[in-house]
């Protein structure tokens, strides 16, 4: 039986990433970044919508703080798993795109997935019972000082500017860790819009806040999702990058 690989806290230094990082940034343009919560602490969980396949990468360069991130289990498994969540998940489930450019474009990314993933510090995440290591290893980065970053929208029939649902894996984490160590870790709001060019962080919640008021976390998955869709309302629906360029010359 082989024994079972050792979880490591992800080091802040990444050399290597930083050279492709300029490219990457070539890529995915700077957005403007408003940040309704003032200075952010190191020590966080980050909850934001994916904004199709463009918020994870972007919010790993822009996020003003260092994460480890939550991904799609199958994408930390084997050339063929990984391929056939790009083909038959992603692209054509979610992304509704057509199936012979899906089967070309999942197996090119197959192939440089995995130094994407571990790059961007990414962490399994699980439908089931397995979750729970996911849970364990984020309160070890925790623990270290740095924040985990997870996209809890329900995405089944694709990706919306308006999330319809979160999974309340963050949820656990959150109680998981007041449960283990004792603190309830601030949970910041995110909305990014990749076509605006748009991050905005809102102000910090706590769960426990949320427990108190009876919920269960569905429920609070439910009340994080309300505040991501209101950063959205409030602040990405109706911005217009290039009155606010004519505004900041003025």
């Amino acid at each position: 039986m082989a024994k079972k690989k050792e979880f490591k806290v992800p080091s802040r230094k990444q050399p290597i990433y930083s050279c492709f990082k300029v490219i990457m940034r070539l890529i995915y343009k700077r957005p403007e970044i408003i940040n309704l919560a003032g200075e952010l602490p190191d020590k966080a969980i980050v909850v934001s919508n994916h904004s199709a396949k463009s918020g994870p990468p972007c919010l790993d360069l822009y996020y003003p703080k260092f994460t480890a991130k939550w991904g799609a289990y199958q994408m930390l498994g084997n050339w063929k798993s990984r391929y056939r969540y790009l083909r038959d998940v992603l692209y054509i489930q979610k992304l509704h795109a057509k199936p012979f450019g899906s089967t070309i474009k999942a197996a090119i990314m197959a192939c440089f997935s995995p130094m994407v993933y571990k790059c961007m510090k990414m962490m399994p995440s699980y439908p089931d019972g397995r979750l729970m290591q996911t849970i364990k290893n984020s309160g070890k980065i925790l623990d270290a000082n740095m924040s985990v970053m997870v996209f809890p929208e329900n995405s089944n029939d694709g990706y919306f500017d308006e999330l319809v649902g979160c999974f309340p894996g963050f949820v656990m984490l959150a109680e998981n860790y007041y449960r283990t160590r004792g603190e309830d870790v601030p949970v910041y709001p995110v909305h990014y819009h990749v076509k605006k060019r748009l991050l905005v962080i809102g102000k910090p919640l706590y769960v426990q806040d949320f427990v108190k008021e009876g919920l269960d976390r569905y429920q609070i998955a439910d009340r994080f999702k309300e505040e991501i869709n209101n950063l959205y309302y409030n602040y990405v629906k109706d911005y217009d990058r290039k009155s606010v360029k004519k505004n900041k010359k003025k």
